[in-house]
């Protein structure tokens, strides 16, 4: 059985490479005038959102303090 500490460990680690991702793909975004690379690295980047949204759903349940303090600040 995992320890559920390791996996929350590993789910931030998960969370900050999306982030990174999603910041990667916004600069070649903006530093590109070729619209079909543009069009394809936006949808690349919305979908790593997407990861990152679906991360933060899975540690908010996993994690019952993380939870509150989302709460707390009515997210």
């Amino acid at each position: 059985m995992s320890d559920p500490h390791a996996d929350l460990k590993m789910l931030r680690e998960d969370l900050k490479d999306e982030l990174l991702a999603i910041n990667n793909y916004q600069v070649h975004i903006d530093a590109t005038d070729n619209e079909d690379i543009k069009k394809l690295l936006s949808h690349i980047r919305d979908e790593e959102k997407e990861h990152f949204a679906e991360l933060v759903k899975l540690i908010r349940q996993l994690d019952p303090t993380e939870e509150e303090l989302f709460q707390e600040e009515g997210m």
